[in-house]
């Protein structure tokens, strides 16, 4: 209230030998002073806990105020969920497609020694990129090192073109058999059903690990329709994780590439800030789209050995999803222990 200032500037003029304005204010603050002894109290402001401590408490059940839209922090060893904001609400997921991008390449190409060459489509197309050449050729592992550390949506598009050019024909498909007449005739013809692409690939592996809230539409995350909720992601990291090829990638803060046909270079660091500036982080990856915002999923070594995946969606700016994600893992250490 303005009795506070009042009396502070009767104190600041007095000192100063301004008697008379000195006295001005001192008459204010009795006046307001009484005026305000027969008005209402003011009402009281409640705060929420998270409000007083946005980092949490040490010791309590009080959990940190997260500002992103969802986040997640799962004990990937016990499945124990230690924090959860809207876990399951389903958001566009950005350039964290491409975690599964990463697991259908592995699991489906198989050589990764095999050069390609880079085609207009991938080389020109928007958004992050690993900026490869048009007609460049470089080795199928150095695009997956890109696809991860430098969020290359060219390096996404390469695989998927790589696997649905000479591979998707090559897979066993199911198959049918059509009757072509009428009566009983060995006459038979087996059609093959068209082979699943790369895109369809992603889809099928998130429903055969019951993933039920994640959906692609693209290999990139540049379609806002690529959506999931961070439990659903939690999940699929950890199950990513158990290929060591992916591990390994997911592990490296900087790495080279090289054009076969050339003397073009890919220097590469990841864009995974915590990757290396924490000594507990295990492998990340970021996202951003417009819509998205800025997303983060890192997998920390707690104290105690165990694996912990936290996810933060929708934060505002590209420094927030790592400022958020270092607060929920700090809370998570302080306050679980094993």
């Amino acid at each position: 209230m303005l009795v506070n200032l009042y009396l502070i500037l009767s104190l600041i003029f007095g000192g100063a030998g301004l008697t008379s304005v000195s006295s001005y204010f001192d008459a204010k603050a009795q006046s307001d002073y009484s005026s305000y002894k027969i008005q209402e109290p003011p009402l009281m402001i409640i705060f929420k806990p998270y409000e007083i401590y946005p980092l949490g408490i040490k010791g309590t059940g009080i959990e940190p105020s997260v500002r992103a839209k969802s986040a997640v922090a799962i004990d990937i060893d016990n499945g124990q969920t230690l924090f959860a904001y809207n876990d399951k609400q389903v958001l566009p997921m950005a350039s964290l497609t491409k975690i599964m991008t990463a697991t259908i390449a592995l699991e489906r190409i198989g050589n990764f020694n095999t050069p390609v060459i880079i085609s207009r489509n991938a080389a020109l197309i928007e958004g992050s990129r690993m900026n490869l050449w048009i007609d460049e050729k470089i080795t199928l592992t150095d695009v997956l090192y890109g696809l991860i550390l430098k969020s290359g949506n060219d390096a996404a598009v390469t695989l998927e073109e790589y696997y649905n050019n000479n591979l998707r024909a090559k897979t066993s498909c199911e198959t049918k058999t059509k009757d072509l007449s009428a009566t009983p005739d060995p006459r038979k013809k087996e059609t093959p059903q068209e082979c699943p692409s790369f895109v369809d690939l992603m889809n099928q592996k998130a429903k055969d690990l019951g993933l039920n809230e994640m959906k692609y539409e693209d290999s990139s995350g540049i379609s806002e329709n690529n959506t999931s909720s961070a439990r659903d992601l939690a999940l699929l990291l950890n199950y990513s994780m158990k290929n060591s090829k992916f591990r390994e990638i997911m592990a490296t803060p900087r790495y080279t590439g090289h054009a076969l046909n050339g003397s073009l270079e890919h220097p590469m660091n990841t864009t995974n800030r915590l990757l290396t500036t924490r000594s507990d982080v295990l492998a990340g990856k970021t996202g951003y789209s417009e819509a998205a915002g800025y997303n983060l999923i890192t997998l920390f070594k707690s104290p105690e050995g165990h694996q912990i995946v936290t996810i933060v969606f929708g934060t505002w700016g590209i420094d927030e999803r790592f400022n958020e994600t270092n607060k929920i893992i700090d809370w998570v250490y302080n306050y679980y222990r094993y």
